[in-house]
């Protein structure tokens, strides 16, 4: 659990040496793992990811 926004994180990973890095947020992810349900499960309105590699 963090609290940061999406361009402090983004520039704390690319500072830390990250080279790819992006901010997901939980509308990609609703969108992405969520559409189509029938059941009503959606993501926390809380949930963000960061991907980060190399």
């Amino acid at each position: 659990l963090s609290l940061f926004r999406p361009a402090e994180i983004l520039a704390l990973a690319r500072a830390s040496g990250f080279r790819e890095v992006r901010h997901v947020p939980v509308e990609e992810l609703d969108r992405r793992y969520f559409a189509g349900r029938t059941d009503g499960v959606r993501p926390s309105r809380g949930e963000e990811l960061l991907v980060a590699a190399g």
